[in-house]
Order: C-alpha cells, then sequence, then structure tokens
C-alpha cells in the first residue's frame, strides 16, 4: 500500500506546508508517502519541476497516474478540483484532506459528490472544521489531525517594539480600514508603526512576530487559522477576528477576539492595547496563555493524531 498526497506540486503557503508535514511524518512512522503532481494546464511537458523548502528532503513523487492500483490511497485537498478530476477513475481509494471547510464546495458540488467521487474520509484540520462537514451533511468518518506549529515562531526573540504586525492577504481592505480608524480616532498613536508581513520565509515571520508588541489576526474563513498561534507563540499579544476556525483555540486569555463586522471594536482594543503597553503593562498572564495555547500544537500532538487517522484508514505501516 502506498499512499499519495496529490497536490499541484508548489509548496509556499501554510496548507501547502501541512501537506508537506504530513508525507514527512508518515514516513517516519512507516507508511510508504508520496506525492501525485498534478500539474499545471500552462505547465508544457517536459518542464515542470516541483518546488520544495530548502533543506526538506523530497520523498518520491511523479506526474502521472502510471502504476497506480487498488491498494494505494489518496488524499486530495478540498480546493484542488482538477487533482480530484485527475484520480476519478483510477481504480484507488480516495481520501479528502480539507483544510478549508469554508472552501468545500470549491471542487466539489455538495457533499453527495463528494460521496460519488469515492471519498471514504475525511481528514480535518480541527474540531470546528469536522463538526462545520457534519452540519453540512458529510456521515462518513472524519478525523482530526491540528497541523504542528513550526519551533522557529516559539524559539523567536525580540528585542520587542511598540508596532502592530498583521498578515492581510485575506482582509487587505478591512487592514487598511482599521489602521484607519486608529489613527482617525487617536491621532496621537499615529508615530505607531503598521507591519505588513509578505514575502518572508518562516524565520522572518517569526523575527518580525517576535519583534512586535501586537499581532492584528486577519484570518477569515479559516479551517483552523495558524498565523495567530504563530503570533501567540512568540508571546505577541493577538488582537482582531477568529476567522471561524480560530474558535478552536481562541479563550480571553489568550487574545482579544472578535466576530467578522468588529472593524471599529478591534480598533479600539488595539488603541485601548497600546496605551497599557506605554503605561507598563507588561501581559505577562496572556503572552503565557497565548505560549500554552500554541505549544498544544506540537509535533507529538500532530503525529499521534496523524498516525490514529491513517491508521483507521489505511490500516497499521
Amino acid at each position: 500500500m502506498r499512499i499519495f498526497y496529490v497536490t499541484q506540486g508548489v509548496h509556499r503557503t501554510g496548507g501547502q506546508f501541512v501537506n508537506l508535514d504530513h508525507v514527512a511524518a508518515l514516513r517516519r512512522m512507516g507508511y510508504d508517502a508520496r506525492f501525485l503532481f498534478i500539474r499545471p494546464d500552462d505547465e508544457p511537458p517536459g518542464v515542470f519541476t516541483p518546488e520544495f523548502p530548502y533543506g526538506y528532503e523530497p520523498p518520491p513523487w511523479q506526474t502521472t497516474l502510471a502504476g497506480l492500483t487498488a491498494d494505494d490511497v489518496l488524499s486530495v485537498g478540498e480546493m484542488f478540483g482538477a487533482g480530484a478530476l485527475a484520480v476519478a477513475d483510477t481504480p484507488c481509494r480516495k481520501v479528502i484532506h480539507n483544510q478549508g471547510p469554508y472552501y468545500s464546495f470549491a471542487a466539489f458540488g455538495d457533499v453527495s459528490a463528494m460521496a460519488a467521487w469515492g471519498a471514504e474520509a475525511m481528514i480535518l484540520p480541527s474540531g470546528f472544521a469536522a463538526d462545520m462537514l457534519a452540519r453540512l451533511g458529510w456521515t462518513r468518518p472524519s478525523h482530526v489531525v491540528r497541523p504542528v506549529l513550526d519551533p522557529v515562531f516559539a524559539a523567536a526573540q525580540g528585542p520587542r517594539r511598540l508596532q502592530i504586525a498583521a498578515t492581510p492577504n485575506r482582509r487587505p481592505q478591512e487592514w487598511r480600514l482599521i489602521r484607519g480608524a486608529v489613527r482617525s480616532l487617536r491621532p496621537d498613536l499615529g508615530a505607531v508603526p503598521w507591519v505588513e508581513i509578505k514575502g518572508l520565509a518562516r524565520p522572518g515571520v517569526a523575527r518580525l512576530m517576535a519583534s512586535s508588541e501586537i499581532f492584528l489576526a486577519l484570518g477569515q474563513l479559516e479551517g483552523l487559522g495558524l498565523p495567530p498561534l504563530e503570533a501567540m507563540a512568540t508571546g505577541a499579544l493577538v488582537v482582531g477576528f477568529d476567522g471561524g476556525g480560530g474558535r478552536e483555540y481562541a479563550t480571553p486569555d489568550n487574545g482579544d477576539w472578535f466576530p467578522d463586522g468588529a472593524h471599529l471594536e478591534i480598533a479600539e482594543t488595539l488603541a485601548r492595547r497600546v496605551d497599557e503597553l506605554r503605561a507598563g503593562e507588561t501581559f505577562e498572564a496572556r503572552r503565557a496563555a497565548g505560549r500554552a495555547t500554541a505549544a498544544r500544537f506540537s509535533q507529538d500532538n500532530f503525529e499521534a493524531q496523524l498516525a490514529a487517522a491513517w491508521a483507521a484508514i489505511a490500516g497499521p505501516p
């Protein structure tokens, strides 16, 4: 038996790194885990080369369906319609790796289409995501495998500056709205820097989070939401949206969390936190609670959940 994670062969975002973590961990457990890369339509024959992060040892991979058998198990993402279509007629067993429950119907029209495609089980990143799929009508087995936080975040050090950092790619207009609201309502805070995190590898992201007093959470339609957890691991104070999936870990002790639409409330809270930091408040209890929350997303916990999921799906290695 072989386990193939079906992807495009690009590894730049959080979800793509999660696929790498799954395959690497499964191989350490003794499973024959591999990648099946479905090439983008605009890649001419003979040109495609998968992208792996620096220092990552690539597992076996292939770009054709040749040799797939009924003993193989394919794991396909909820949004990867091209991948799902490409393997639809193979004899393999099939699993959906649903990292984004809000995007469950990007590749499949509905739950019955998932079943018709052959999905016998689903792997999800949180209990929140599993509950959402159950409410949508998914009745086949669900396995929660929470991702691991890269230890680079917990190891990152300051010195910390009074600045607000964020990854605004999901909510660029709302980032500008909240920033403008703070500056408009509190002109005296105009000198506080707002730092946009983009174009950095994980060590750079970790250093920037660790050097910022506040991280503005701008997650949206999340199955879990890793950036706030990464920020908590560095000791930054988290203020912002729970993004849906953040309800898995968001508490009043580890951050200031808000639902969609609470832009002015977030702006007011940011201003209040800046005032308190300037007045000498250290927020040690909140930082400790954040670090403790992030520590739950450890390598050991991740591998235990992953092993349980695949033992239930495919048996022991």
